[in-house]
């Protein structure tokens, strides 16, 4: 069978693409101007102790934030505003506002999602999925618990949206067979704790590397460029991998044993659905091997790279290693997806140029939007300025404070873009964090975590989106088992700033 017919049989797993259509954007002028006026009145409220740059970063910082929030224009339209005002109003050059949009990070994400785009072409993530579902089990715990490892393990790698569109629609296929057998029917609990279980162990894994949704990679972008913070890739996994793992067995447990515990007991001919859709895949072809052999390698560089990299021979003999970080990796596997034969037929590589149209550039943008404001609050003093002006919160218990402020990101999350709102609050909490003692790994960490977690409406993720619109989930049961984990969040993340942090990072609450 070719890779081609194999492509073929496996089609009807995935959503099959709807014909393009113009998509139209509604300009919600009330919100514009809401907006404009809010940030003039920031900057003519904030006192004169402020300088006059620092002022007109707030303005500017409070028309990007309030625009972000409410999506009055596309929010990576917003995150073009710093190339405009910095340069006019005299905050920042054009050449410094620019800078932070070729951030090293925003080729690490990009890199990161080539490899992704890699992995789809040729059904690699297809196949994994099926596999660890496979190995888990016929009951209907067992199913869920493998449609979430394997969402979990390929969102690590693969984007939030690719994730989910690529296991819903296996999840509402299994639905499908499920109610085709005889003596079994799919009832309303196991339908909403499989496809929310897919969906929130795509928000979940994510978590678990810099590159797995975009506020883990915004985060190490901007802790470097203000606070001369490394954050290597191997290392945020050592956080983010035991994090990521704790959660998704919660909300498995929430799932499957809290909210929605099935009525049935096994499934019959649960393994053979699995089998046979892998065999429709046929055997690994040379193109998954290749594509495997360049993720694998990836994935050791980030991981092991730099500890390899500093041992007294290895230095001696190959110093250019030091100098080889996560973005050179991410950027050197992208590169051989576009050189590595793929199509013998075509002789051409494993993935064409012209799949790059499926890059969210817009996404990219907004990194840079968020970096170029968040420079200027270091640039100007006003970062400082915060630091300074929260000197009297400093009785306060800093457990106390940072469960407070994890609470309303965790809210405000569930309303906004999770990139948005770390790009809006990871300077502003950080300024704070460090005027009360707080250093600002810990508070960068605990903004992103609690930013990256939502999970009781369809507007908080992709993945809940997705999920939310196959039909099987309603608002109420989305809400009931999202509720829960936003409370398990609120709990956990102190704990792994307590814990995690200092073992990982050194420093602590």
């Amino acid at each position: 069978m070719t890779v081609e017919n194999r492509a073929q049989t496996a089609a009807p797993m995935e959503v099959q693409p709807q014909e393009k259509t113009a998509k139209v954007t509604r300009i919600k002028w009330s919100m514009v101007a809401a907006g404009i006026i809010l940030g003039l009145a920031a900057f003519f409220l904030f006192p004169d102790s402020l300088s006059l740059e620092g002022r007109g970063v707030v303005g500017i910082g409070v028309v990007m934030a309030f625009w972000w929030m409410t999506e009055a224009v596309p929010i990576e339209a917003t995150s073009l505003l710093p190339l405009i005002l910095f340069p006019v109003t005299g905050i920042a050059p054009i050449s410094e506002a620019a800078a932070p949009y070729a951030n090293s990070v925003i080729y690490l994400v990009l890199g990161g999602i080539v490899l992704g785009l890699a992995t789809q072409r040729w059904n690699l993530h297809r196949r994994v999925a099926l596999l660890i579902i496979l190995a888990v089990g016929t009951k209907p715990s067992q199913i869920v618990f493998g449609l979430m490892l394997a969402s979990a393990f390929i969102t690590m790698w693969v984007s939030n949206t690719a994730t989910a569109v690529i296991m819903v629609p296996i999840g509402g296929a299994i639905l499908a067979l499920i109610n085709s057998l005889e003596g079994s029917k799919v009832t309303p609990k196991l339908a909403a704790s499989m496809l929310l279980g897919i969906a929130y162990s795509v928000t979940i894994g994510s978590m678990a590397t810099l590159i797995g949704q975009p506020p883990m990679a915004l985060m190490k972008a901007y802790l470097g460029d203000n606070y001369n913070v490394e954050i290597g890739f191997g290392q945020w996994m050592l956080v983010g991998v035991p994090f990521a793992a704790f959660m998704m067995f919660a909300s498995w447990l929430v799932l499957t044993k809290l909210v929605f515990r099935s009525e049935v007991a096994e499934i019959p001919g649960g393994k053979e659905i699995m089998r046979t859709e892998l065999a429709k895949l046929g055997g690994l072809t040379t193109q998954e091997k290749r594509v495997i052999a360049i993720f694998l390698g990836a994935a050791f560089c980030w991981i092991f790279l730099p500890f390899i990299a500093e041992i007294p021979a290895v230095a001696a003999a190959a110093p250019f290693l030091v100098n080889f970080n996560d973005t050179s990796i991410a950027i050197t596997a992208a590169l051989l997806c576009f050189i590595v034969p793929g199509d013998k037929v075509a002789n051409g590589p494993l993935l064409e140029w012209s799949a790059t149209k499926e890059v969210p550039w817009g996404l990219l943008i907004l990194f840079g939007g968020g970096l170029s404001l968040s420079d200027q609050f270091t640039s100007t003093g006003l970062s400082e300025w915060i630091g300074d002006s929260v000197g009297g919160l400093a009785g306060v218990p800093t457990l106390l404070l940072m469960v407070i402020a994890i609470i309303l990101l965790v809210i405000l999350t569930e309303l906004t873009s999770n990139t948005a709102t770390a790009a809006a609050f990871l300077p502003i909490m950080t300024a704070v964090g460090v005027g009360l003692g707080i250093d600002p790994l810990v508070m960068a960490i605990a903004v992103t975590l609690a930013v990256s977690g939502s999970y009781m409406l369809p507007v908080g993720t992709p993945s809940n989106a997705v999920a939310f619109a196959v039909g099987d989930v309603s608002m109420r049961n989305m809400m009931r088992g999202g509720l829960w984990l936003n409370i398990i969040s609120i709990v956990t993340i102190p704990v792994v700033l307590m814990t995690l942090v200092p073992l990982v990072f050194g420093v602590g609450l």
